[in-house]
């Protein structure tokens, strides 16, 4: 979460992200954050976000900023830069573009809340469940995939059975809103959960 605080700008907040609190020799990045935002689903999001990272010597540098688009949290920018030369330092891999992943569901995440009862923000603090909410809400927004639960295979199981001398697994897609090839693969995972039968030889069962 976020940690010192920094002087704030006239439209953003400003501070040093630790990914542990408890330990001030943990890794940490800088942070500029808007303070505008945006209140989507029930979720406060930020309007944009900049994170930086410069501690890690050995590593390059790198800085990312992430912006809301249409709804959807998108990194615009993304850099990275061998600051202390390659006696110290290295270039830059691959693998240090898995940084992305990070910059949003951890670096962007901490600064959105789910919006209480009384129409203000609830800020999470050692609130794992609270914490995997978010996280699924911006893959949710990112894919356009919802993540879906036991109740959610069992309406989708049900519509199929209601539509075996159709289309049942059209059917599914077009109550869940997704084409045809992730339709079956919510039918293929109705299977394993045992609510419709194994199919046998190719045919539809249900």
């Amino acid at each position: 979460m976020p940690g010192d605080s920094l002087p704030d700008g006239d439209t953003h907040h400003r501070g040093a992200y630790y990914a542990d609190p408890n330990d001030e020799n943990a890794p940490f990045c800088y942070y500029r954050v808007s303070k505008a935002f945006a209140v989507i689903d029930g979720r406060r999001m930020p309007l944009w976000l900049e994170v930086e990272q410069s501690d890690v010597v050995s590593t390059p540098a790198w800085g990312s900023r992430v912006e809301l688009v249409k709804g959807v949290p998108r990194i615009v920018s993304l850099g990275f830069e061998t600051r202390h030369g390659f006696a110290l330092g290295r270039e830059v891999k691959t693998s240090d573009f898995q940084v992305i992943r990070p910059v949003i569901y951890d670096f962007y995440a901490v600064f959105c809340a789910e919006i209480g009862t009384d129409g203000e923000p609830i800020y999470r603090r050692n609130d794992d469940a609270a914490n995997r909410r978010i996280a699924d809400f911006l893959e949710q927004r990112r894919t356009g995939r919802q993540r879906l639960k036991t109740p959610d295979y069992q309406r989708a199981a049900q519509i199929y059975r209601e539509n075996f001398d159709g289309t049942p697994t059209q059917a599914v897609g077009e109550a869940f809103g997704v084409r045809l090839r992730q339709a079956g693969n919510i039918v293929a995972e109705c299977r394993r959960r045992g609510f419709l039968p194994p199919t046998k030889q190719g045919r539809k069962k249900a």
